[in-house]
């Protein structure tokens, strides 16, 4: 499957993506790997480093990512990283050995090295992370002040990398939002955080990113359904057990998406990748039921629509039915905005969902994930949702 969803997957820097171009405008997609089970967080970890305030960061719609901005080294340099609960490391480029980034280390005050080797780190021999288009980032570990809003958060652990190819134009870096140890919650130690991902084609296409136990007064009126885990995984998985389109349920359940004896399937929920990755078979039947209801014709003609294989012709609004993921305990519905990509000017609608021919695990990605309020919960292991008019209002 050639795919171009953006999947900001550097996870603990070993981790191998698949064989299929990885660079386009929206991005790419990787092969989940597991990490050793003593880099997965417990709530045991870094326990000094949790605070009673409220950690706010402002972010923003750049295309297909949403960005976060934060300083790092002291005097503090911003930058603008992508807000990613698929990875667990925390990196920027870097200006020392010779790259091009915003951050010198040697100017920084408060910067230390990591005496321990990548290999040690189980990070690999080589500090180098590389891509299926070409592209890699080589990295040094160091330990730095990290600023969010008005928190300072010292010795906290960072990647300094020099990345080679285009893939990261549109970020100085990544910060990762996962279960892994050396991720920006578990480091702070934030079992509760929350985020609001703003429309990328309306007037709000700002974000929030919110950390602390004041998140939990934001759970009025939400809806909840459990977070898993999977054995070696610091992802965040969650159980979809139905799909419906205009109140028609689909021949779809909770057995499609199951995780495999071998740990293979589930779903997990990630804001690093743009669209939703769902079973070919299970994107047919919302395609076709798409079209009983709406009456559109399908086009062929989508080469400028990326991965996104289930396009019509329309001009304008498609007045789409309302389609509604069916979560253990929980109704996650898709307006038109939410499931249908449209260019501007252009004379298509695609369903914005990615079809995988594989068994592999499916992802419910950011396009879906706009104007809702979404808070993870790790200590009661539960993901709450609701809808948000305004994300700059949180």
């Amino acid at each position: 499957m050639a795919s171009s969803i953006f999947l900001a997957s550097l996870i603990l820097l070993h981790l191998l993506l698949s064989p299929q171009p990885a660079y386009s405008v929206s991005g790419f997609r990787a092969t989940l790997t597991r990490v050793p089970k003593h880099m997965i967080s417990t709530s045991t970890f870094n326990t000094e480093r949790a605070t009673n305030s409220l950690i706010k960061s402002p972010m923003k719609a750049k295309k297909d990512v949403y960005l976060m901005n934060l300083a790092i080294g002291t005097p503090p340099v911003t930058f603008s990283a992508i807000m990613d609960t698929g990875s667990d490391l925390i990196w920027t480029k870097c200006k020392s050995g010779g790259g091009s980034g915003l951050f010198d280390s040697s100017k920084s005050v408060t910067f230390s090295n990591i005496n321990e080797s990548c290999e040690s780190l189980e990070l690999g021999t080589d500090c180098k992370q590389d891509y299926a288009d070409g592209t890699s980032v080589s990295v040094t570990l160091g330990r730095e002040t990290l600023t969010i809003g008005n928190n300072k958060f010292p010795n906290t652990t960072f990647a300094c990398g020099k990345p080679n190819g285009k893939y990261y134009s549109r970020a100085d870096g990544i910060v990762g939002m996962g279960r892994g140890k050396l991720s920006l919650v578990s480091q702070l130690n934030e079992r509760l955080f929350s985020y609001c991902l703003g429309s990328r084609f309306g007037p709000q296409t700002n974000g929030m990113l919110l950390a602390g136990s004041e998140v939990s007064s934001r759970k009025i009126n939400t809806q909840t359904t459990p977070l898993r885990t999977q054995d070696g995984m610091s992802y965040y998985y969650i159980s979809l057990e139905g799909i419906s389109v205009g109140g028609t349920k689909l021949e779809v359940t909770k057995s499609d998406f199951a995780v495999s004896s071998n740990g293979d399937g589930g779903m997990i929920i990630d804001s690093g990748t743009t669209f939703t990755y769902l079973e070919e078979s299970i994107v047919d039947k919302i395609s076709n039921e798409f079209m009983r209801q709406t009456k559109l014709k399908k086009s062929e003609n989508n080469e400028l629509y990326y991965d996104l294989k289930h396009c019509f012709k329309s001009r304008g609004n498609v007045n789409a039915p309302t389609l509604v993921f069916h979560f253990e305990g929980a109704n996650w519905e898709l307006l038109e905005k939410n499931y249908i990509y449209q260019k501007d000017g252009g004379d298509m609608a695609c369903l914005a969902f990615i079809a995988k021919n594989d068994k592999g695990v499916s992802i419910f990605g950011n396009f879906q994930q706009q104007n809702m309020l979404v808070i993870y919960d790790l200590d009661k292991s539960s993901l709450s949702f609701k809808p948000a008019t305004n994300c700059n209002k949180l």
